[in-house]
C-alpha cells in the first residue's frame, strides 16, 4: 500500500492524495477513476500479492483467530549466517516467505493428498511455465468428493491485466490414484485448457503439505 501511495504520488495517477488518503478520482482532473484503471496500475507497476504471499497472509489471519499464532515468526527462512538476507527477512517477513520456504522440512511435511484438509497447501516445484517457476495453493475445503483450493495466479490466456486471485477444485474421480488422475476444474475449464492443471502437470515436484506450526 505505501509503495502504491509514493508511485501514485510521484506519476500524478491520482489514486492517493497528497496526504496519503485513497480517492476514486484524479486529483487534478476531478475526473473518477474507474476500478479497472486502479487494477491496470497496480499491475503496470508491479504491485501486488503472489502465490505465497496471498497464502501466507490467509493462514497468519486465520492462525492467529484460532490459535493465537503468528506463523510468520514460526517459518524458518534463511540462517542467520547470511547475515544480511538474514536481516532483511526479519524486516520483511512475508516478502520473504517463498514457495520454497512453505516446501521446506523445517516448515511442513508432505502428506497422502487423500488425507488433506482445509489449511494444507498444494506446492509445485520447477514448473515449465516460463513465468512462475514456483507455485501454491491453499486447499480450502475437502470432502470425500472434492479438494477445492485458492490462489493467486496467472493464466497466459488472459492477458497482462486479467489474472489474480481465483479459485478452482479437484474432483476425486480416481482416489487410489495419484492428484494428477484427478479432474482439475477452474474457472469452467478443464484438461489442455486449465492452465493451473498443465502447470501442475509439468512440475518436477507435486504434493500436499502440512504446516508444523
Amino acid at each position: 500500500m505505501e509503495e502504491a501511495k509514493i508511485i501514485s504520488i510521484q506519476y500524478h495517477a491520482g489514486l492517493f492524495d497528497k496526504a496519503g488518503h485513497c480517492c476514486l478520482h484524479n486529483e487534478h482532473t476531478g475526473e473518477k477513476i474507474a476500478a479497472v484503471e486502479i487494477r491496470k496500475f497496480l499491475i503496470d507497476h508491479n504491485l501486488g500479492i503472489e502465490c505465497s504471499g496471498f497464502v501466507t497472509q490467509i493462514l497468519r489471519a486465520h492462525y492467529k483467530e484460532t490459535k493465537k499464532v503468528d506463523i510468520v515468526k514460526k517459518f524458518f527462512i534463511i540462517s542467520p549466517r547470511h547475515f544480511l538476507r538474514y536481516l532483511i527477512s526479519l524486516l520483511r517477513p512475508v516478502e520473504n516467505i517463498s514457495v520454497r520456504t512453505y516446501a521446506d522440512a523445517r516448515n511442513s511435511q508432505k502428506i497422502d493428498w487423500s488425507k488433506a484438509q482445509a489449511g494444507d497447501v498444494i506446492i509445485m516445484l520447477d514448473t515449465a511455465d516460463h513465468i512462475q517457476v514456483n507455485h501454491i495453493m491453499l486447499i480450502i475445503e475437502k470432502t470425500t468428493d472434492v479438494i477445492r483450493y485458492a490462489h493467486a495466479r496467472f493464466w497466459k490466456s488472459e492477458g497482462k491485466y486479467g489474472h489474480g486471485v481465483a479459485q478452482g477444485e479437484i474432483k476425486i474421480t480416481s482416489p487410489n490414484s495419484g492428484l494428477l488422475d484427478q479432474e482439475w476444474i477452474e474457472l469452467g475449464r478443464k484438461g489442455d485448457e486449465n492452465e493451473t492443471c498443465q502447470e501442475a502437470k509439468s512440475a518436477k515436484y507435486l504434493a500436499v503439505h502440512r504446516l508444523k506450526f
